[in-house]
C-alpha cells in the first residue's frame, strides 16, 4: 500500500512539475517574441524517461499483465506463441522482442515508451496542460488501466493524436495510421467510422441543455439495459470483426449478464460530473483558447465517449471497449477544464471537478487494501526489483 501511495503520487508530482516548468519556460519565451519550444525539450525527455522508469519496473500491476507476461515468457521458454489471434503488429513486435531474450522489463518498458510518446507529442502545443495532464493519469484511473491493457490504451493514445489529422482533412495521413493501429488493436477499425462524426453538421451555437438532455437519457436508458437484447441478436458478426466475438457468445450464453445492474459509485458518478463540468465550460474554453482547433472535435467525441459508456455501464465491460477507444478525448477536455477553472480562479468548480479526477488511486489503494476481492491486487503497484 505504501509503496504504490509513493509511486502514484511521486510520479504525478515530478510530472506535473516537469510539465510546469516547461511551460512557463516556453510561455517566456512567447512573451519575449520567441516561438514554441521544440518537442524534446529537456523537460519533456526526462518526464518520459520517469514514465518509462516506473512502468518498466512494474510486477502484476493492472489486470491484464500477468496476461500478456504470459504470453511474452512463454515465447521465450517454449519457443511458440500461446496465443494465435492477436493481430498481426502486435505479434511480430512482440515475438521479436522475446525471441532476442530481452528481459521483459523491456519488452513493458518498450509500449509504456510508445504510449507516453504518442500522448506527449499530441499536448506538444499544449503544454500548459501538461501539469494537469500528469495529475490525471498518475492519481485518475489512466495509469492503472493502460498499463495492463496494452493494445487498448496504445489505441486511445494514438487517438488523441489523430484528431488532428481530422480537423485538417488529412484523410489519407488518416487512413493510413488507422490501418497501423487495426494491426496492434483490430478495433482501432472504428476509427475509419470516427473520421466522418465531426462532419456531420451541428450549429455553434447549439446550447449546453441539449448536451445535458443526450447525457441524461444515455444514463436512463443505460439503467435499464434489458432492451439491448434486440440489438445484441444483430451485434455478433461486427463484434467479430473488432475481435470481440468470443467475449460476445460468452456474454450471450448468460441471460443474467445483461440485466446486471452496476453500482453507481464514484467511478461512475465522478466522471459524470466531470463531463456535465466540460459541458458548461466549453464554449469559454473553445472561445478562449480558439488557437487549439481541435477543441470542438475534442469535445463531440467526449460527449460520444460519455454517452455510450453510460448507454452500456449495466452490461459489461467488453462493450463498452470500443466507445473507450475515445477516452483520450475526455482527458483532453478534462484538463482544458482544470486549467481553466484554475487560471480565472474558480475555486468551487476547480476543487468538485480536481476530486472528481485525482480521487480515484487513493480510493482503489484503500478498497484493494482494506477490502481486497482476492490475493491478486492489480490496482497497487508491485515491481519485480524487491
Amino acid at each position: 500500500m505504501l509503496l504504490s501511495l509513493i509511486v502514484y503520487t511521486a510520479s504525478a508530482t515530478v510530472l506535473a512539475w516537469l510539465g510546469w516548468h516547461v511551460g512557463e519556460r516556453e510561455n517566456r519565451g512567447l512573451v519575449q517574441g520567441g516561438g514554441e519550444l521544440p518537442f524534446f525539450s529537456w523537460e519533456i525527455i526526462l518526464a518520459i524517461i520517469f514514465y518509462v522508469l516506473v512502468s518498466a519496473a512494474r510486477w502484476l500491476t493492472s489486470w491484464d499483465y500477468n496476461m500478456y507476461y504470459n504470453y511474452f515468457v512463454s515465447m521465450q521458454s517454449l519457443g511458440n506463441y500461446s496465443r494465435v489471434n492477436f493481430e498481426p503488429g502486435f505479434s511480430l513486435i512482440t515475438v521479436g522482442m522475446a525471441r532476442t531474450g530481452m528481459h521483459f522489463s523491456i519488452y513493458f518498458a518498450f509500449w509504456a515508451l510508445v504510449q507516453v510518446m504518442l500522448l506527449y507529442y499530441a499536448f506538444r502545443h499544449r503544454k500548459a496542460l501538461l501539469p494537469w495532464l500528469a495529475l490525471c493519469v498518475f492519481l485518475g484511473p489512466y495509469y492503472i488501466f493502460w498499463m495492463g491493457f496494452i493494445r487498448q490504451s496504445l489505441a486511445e493514445c494514438l487517438f488523441v493524436l489523430m484528431v488532428e489529422l481530422i480537423v485538417r482533412r488529412k484523410f489519407w495521413y488518416y487512413l493510413a495510421l488507422s490501418l497501423l493501429a487495426v494491426s496492434l488493436h483490430r478495433m482501432c477499425v472504428l476509427f475509419i467510422l470516427f473520421y466522418f462524426i465531426p462532419l456531420i453538421p451541428i450549429p455553434r451555437g447549439s446550447r449546453r441543455w441539449i448536451s445535458y438532455v443526450l447525457l441524461a437519457l444515455c444514463v436512463a436508458l443505460g439503467s435499464f439495459p434489458q432492451w439491448l437484447r434486440v440489438l445484441f441478436d444483430h451485434i455478433g458478426q461486427f463484434a467479430q470483426v473488432l475481435g470481440y466475438g468470443h467475449y460476445y457468445r460468452l456474454f450471450l450464453s448468460n441471460d443474467l449478464e445483461y440485466a446486471f445492474r452496476g453500482v453507481m459509485g464514484p467511478s461512475r458518478l465522478c466522471p459524470l460530473l466531470s463531463m456535465c463540468f466540460i459541458i458548461w465550460y466549453y464554449p469559454k474554453i473553445r472561445d478562449e483558447f480558439s488557437r487549439d482547433r481541435c477543441i470542438p472535435v475534442l469535445f463531440r467525441f467526449t460527449l460520444l465517449y460519455m454517452g455510450y459508456i453510460n448507454l452500456l455501464a449495466n452490461t459489461t465491460q467488453y462493450l463498452t471497449r470500443p466507445g473507450e477507444l475515445l477516452r483520450g478525448c475526455f482527458l483532453v477536455m478534462v484538463c482544458y477544464v482544470l486549467h481553466y477553472t484554475w487560471r480565472h480562479r474558480l475555486k468551487l468548480p476547480f476543487a468538485v471537478l480536481a476530486f472528481c479526477n485525482f480521487y480515484y488511486v487513493f480510493y482503489e489503494i484503500a478498497k484493494a487494501y482494506f477490502v481486497p476481492a482476492s490475493i491478486y491486487t492489480p490496482e497497487l503497484y508491485h515491481t519485480f526489483l524487491f
